[in-house]
């Protein structure tokens, strides 16, 4: 009977053990990230900053309101009143100056609109060398997951030759320099996209955008053929979404990116730099709402 014991326990046991093992592998399975999800979303990563950067460089800001705080010292406010009371006894103007010894300091918060014509023309270099090293830290691992997406390795070299060279170009602060080099890096953008994600709508609008991009970073240099050309080239790549069988609300808003590309190619077509800039931001807001 002992024996019949023991040989249940030690049943038990490893039947126990094997299931632990089992469920842990199901697990650890089950947290692993799938590589072409991760380098998807290392990729819309990179992209994003690319954006980033390159809308700092014209102060335009996502976001439509920043929040200004004022420091008001409440001690030379009460001063001010103090001195303007003529009225008052001594003793209550001594009573009010040993109030007012110490000072108190309150902040005052206001809602400053961020919009393309009362925006600053000065550039935050040290920002945008912040973020450049920001982004270079993660550039390794980003580098060793497209390796394994197919992706020309070529491309990838150059990818990160270009980032390279955009860290010299940032150093020496040279603003058309900068727009021109994040143009050509997000250039790769589309291109490592079609090895990393089967999803055809985001394919085609980075492609649309890196065309955006270019014509953009020619704005400084007035180079208005080149963008006109660039801009042309992105309706002509847009406009394959719109024959595409797409869901309403997603047909809508390819419908409605559409015609502000062509609103964009007429600001381009008057060399209305400040018009653009203000459709070249709409457009970027809408496109990342699809």
């Amino acid at each position: 009977m002992k024996k019949y014991k023991k040989f249940i326990y030690i049943f038990v046991i490893i039947l126990v053990s094997s299931m632990s093992i089992i469920i842990y592998r199901n697990i650890s399975k089950g947290n692993e990230q799938d590589p072409k999800e991760k380098a998807f979303s290392e990729l819309k990563y990179v992209e994003v900053s690319l954006i980033d950067l390159l809308n700092e460089l014209n102060n335009i800001s996502a976001n439509n309101y920043n929040i200004s705080i004022t420091e008001i010292n409440k001690k030379d406010e009460n001063n001010k009143k103090q001195n303007s009371n003529t009225n008052t006894t001594t003793s209550e103007t001594d009573s009010s100056k040993d109030s007012t010894n110490t000072d108190t300091v309150e902040e005052k918060y206001d809602l400053i609109q961020n919009g393309i014509l009362n925006t600053s023309r000065d550039i935050n270099w040290s920002d945008i060398k912040g973020k450049i090293e920001s982004l270079y830290s993660s550039m390794p691992v980003i580098t060793i997951d497209l390796y394994g997406m197919n992706i020309n390795q070529n491309d990838i070299l150059q990818f990160n030759k270009e980032f390279d060279n955009l860290t010299e170009i940032v150093k020496d602060e040279n603003k058309e320099n900068a727009l021109i080099q994040l143009s050509k890096i997000y250039d790769f953008i589309p291109k490592f996209a079609q090895n990393i994600t089967d999803d055809n709508i985001y394919k085609m609008t980075i492609d649309a955008k890196s065309n955006i991009v270019k014509a953009y970073s020619k704005l400084d240099v007035e180079n208005w053929s080149d963008i006109s050309n660039d801009l042309k080239r992105s309706l002509d790549s847009y406009s394959k979404l719109l024959t595409n069988g797409n869901e309403n609300n997603t047909k809508q808003n390819i419908s409605k990116i559409y015609v502000m590309l062509g609103e964009l190619q007429s600001s381009a077509n008057e060399q209305n730099k400040s018009a653009f800039l203000i459709k070249y931001k709409n457009i970027l807001e809408e496109m990342n709402n699809i």
